[in-house]
């Protein structure tokens, strides 16, 4: 028996920063999260023996989000990146929660990588603007 119907909408990602849901996304992607390394990795010995090493708790990564070139959000991560440049703050807060599953990804204090590449053409343009940090995940659906 096939198990239940999973559902998603783009409606369901909420993009928090310092305190403040984002919106105004671009139409093709809201927001990506890497990581820089892996949780565990594998050593295998000359003779096979295997051996895991691990990475615990939070590790260094991104929030890579996509706004339209409309967004009036792109105003206010203009002004956290001017505050954190000239050293009147000490990063932001971010955190992204994926509200149908449960999933999250938070980063307690980051900081904007830089400016947005920007282009100018006969369409609406993103600005993808980059938050580096200290991450942690958490997927809360169902496991089957």
């Amino acid at each position: 028996m096939p198990g239940p119907l999973g559902t998603y909408s783009a409606s369901d990602c909420i993009v928090i920063v310092d305190g403040k849901p984002l919106s105004g996304f671009s139409p093709d992607s809201i927001v990506t999260v890497e990581y820089n390394s892996a949780a565990a990795t594998l050593t295998e010995g000359a003779d096979g023996t295997p051996a895991v090493a691990f990475k615990r708790g939070m590790r260094g990564g991104s929030f890579k989000v996509s706004l339209m070139q409309t967004s009036m959000d792109n105003g206010f991560l203009s002004a956290l990146l001017q505050a954190q440049k000239f050293g009147t703050s000490n990063g932001v807060s971010a955190s992204i929660a994926i509200t149908s599953s449960g999933e999250t990804h938070s980063m307690p204090r980051g900081f904007i990588e830089q400016e947005p590449s920007a282009s100018y053409n006969g369409e609406i343009g993103t600005r993808e603007w980059t938050l580096i940090g200290q991450m942690n995940s958490a997927y809360q659906g169902n496991v089957s």
